[in-house]
């Protein structure tokens, strides 16, 4: 009973987020754009141009990606092919930071569920990874993350999602400065930003 009831608030919470929309710009493939209300579920984008109006859902093969408007900044999301190898079909990825290298990350929220035991205590139960996107720069905390990287030149982007140490090492071996800094753990999978922004404004030709 009570694990039927905390799916239930789970299944509710879930769908509350991903009903919430915002503003947003939605960019088509062959350049034009439409200015309207946005949100992400799942790979694909729902949109409409208002409130009162019934969203579409839109996929890569019509869409370029969508930026969502923010009082103080904007999310900037992309259909971003990953490699056949990987997921033939292109992924919807937030655009972090642009430049000779770009970081891309898909962060979804995860949802820890709790049960009772016989103490009468609650204790965490099991975790679901909901479709719920959120931005890299939330800061939230609770999160699956996945993390890319992609020179201009470069068809693919190459994940840094495990073994980050040496992927990052081999992936900026260019930048000398940079390798000793991940040698010594100061650039982290949790600075990878840093590590971006540093890579750009000091080791891009």
């Amino acid at each position: 009973m009570i694990k039927k009831f905390i799916t239930f608030i789970f299944i509710l919470i879930a769908n509350f987020v991903l009903s919430q929309d915002q503003e947003a710009t939605i960019f088509f493939n062959d350049g034009s754009s439409i200015y309207g209300f946005g949100s992400i579920n799942k790979n694909n984008i729902l949109f409409r141009a208002s409130l009162d109006s019934k969203p579409d859902s839109w996929s890569y093969d019509m869409v370029k990606g969508i930026t969502f408007l923010g009082f103080e900044s904007t999310v900037k999301f992309e259909y971003v092919s990953l490699g056949e190898f990987s997921k033939p079909e292109p992924q919807l990825l937030e655009v972090v930071e642009e430049g000779n290298v770009t970081l891309y990350a898909r962060v979804s929220k995860i949802f820890q569920s709790f049960a009772i035991n016989s103490n009468g205590f609650n204790h965490p139960n099991n975790q679901f990874v909901t479709n719920n996107f959120v931005s890299y720069r939330s800061g939230i905390e609770n999160v699956a993350e996945e993390i890319y990287v992609k020179r201009v030149n470069e068809k693919h982007p190459t994940s840094l999602n495990s073994s980050f140490y040496k992927k990052a090492a081999k992936y900026f071996s260019d930048c000398e400065v940079i390798n000793k800094k991940i040698g010594i753990g100061e650039f982290s999978k949790n600075k990878i930003l840093e590590l971006v922004q540093y890579y750009n404004d000091i080791c891009a030709e």
